[in-house]
């Protein structure tokens, strides 16, 4: 068994012998209509004493599909914000052509085969098997037949009759409009990664950075300079985080670079999550590293009077 975040991690036909309730889909952001799912399925599990399983992919499904998308969140990123949720087991399987040709009866027997599964929740779009010939109403029928507890749960309405969609997700997030992808989420827009060695040039005037680097599947968030929150070992720290280019110094390498305020220490090869609070202000060359130094105190000063973010 692999833990992350807390999370018991299995293949998906790895049967563990404790009893489930599953909460069905991708997750691919864990946005509010998400959230629905879980929450439905949380009342579920604590009816049937079960514990409290998602299922979702480890890989970006899109590629599998030929499609050109990437991912909104990773499966790190999606693992932990489950189990913030009250998710407590996850099992995943790997995006493959030979995946995506299963039946939908064999996708769930193989699901059920290997998992004492006692209630499930999905919401009332979700779709699974070969050409997406699973539905909610295959789902309800299969279930009810095997005694199991099943939850549909209607969409999320972003607007009348509109769903919310990791689609319209994806823009804000090409955009960089922190403050509207926050609207969707039950908590704010997050990117992890390991901490790894950069320029060095913010130490250099007394602004040193945690740079991380992004997966090349996942969607890069706006160019910007970010008022955020940055987690290491459990410790919350305001900050300010510039995604994107560095032109002061001639660097057009894309990075996440954080300054955290108020910590002093050595975080090379640690993993940290940097929450999004909110869009500073847009990236631009400064004609000096003094003037770039006087911008990021006053970029400071704006993120420390953001209430909530210390």
């Amino acid at each position: 068994m692999e833990n992350i975040y807390g999370c018991g991690i299995s293949e998906y036909d790895a049967a563990d012998g404790e009893g489930l309730t599953l909460c069905l889909g991708f997750f691919d952001c864990v946005h509010n209509g998400h959230k629905r799912v879980i929450d439905a399925a949380a009342e579920l599990a604590a009816k049937t004493g079960t514990r409290l399983a998602a299922f979702t992919f480890r890989g970006d499904p899109h590629a599998s599909l030929g499609k050109d998308r990437k991912e909104i969140y990773t499966f790190r990123e999606r693992a932990l914000r489950m189990s913030q949720l009250g998710i407590d087991r996850l099992l995943y399987a790997r995006p493959s052509e030979s995946f995506f040709v299963t039946g939908a009866k064999e996708f769930l027997d193989r699901l059920f085969g290997a998992h004492d599964i006692r209630a499930v929740a999905a919401g009332s779009d979700y779709t699974f098997g070969s050409a997406a010939t699973g539905n909610a109403a295959f789902l309800t029928e299969y279930c009810g037949a095997r005694g199991v507890k099943c939850a549909i749960c209607d969409m999320l309405e972003d607007t009348p009759g509109k769903k919310i969609a990791s689609r319209v997700i994806e823009k804000l997030v090409e955009q960089g409009d922190v403050e509207k992808i926050n609207s969707y989420l039950p908590m704010p827009y997050l990117i992890e990664g390991e901490v790894v060695h950069g320029r060095g040039e913010g130490a250099k005037f007394g602004c040193p950075t945690a740079n991380i680097l992004l997966p090349d599947d996942k969607l890069p968030l706006g160019q910007g300079v970010y008022a955020t929150r940055v987690t290491v070992d459990g410790n919350g720290f305001p900050s300010v985080t510039n995604v994107g280019e560095h032109p002061t110094f001639s660097d057009r390498s894309f990075t996440v670079e954080s300054h955290l305020i108020g910590w002093s220490g050595d975080l090379y090869g640690k993993r940290i999550a940097v929450e999004f609070v909110s869009r500073l202000r847009e990236i631009r060359a400064f004609s000096s590293a003094a003037e770039l130094k006087a911008q990021i105190d006053s970029d400071i000063d704006a993120v420390l009077g953001i209430r909530g973010i210390s």
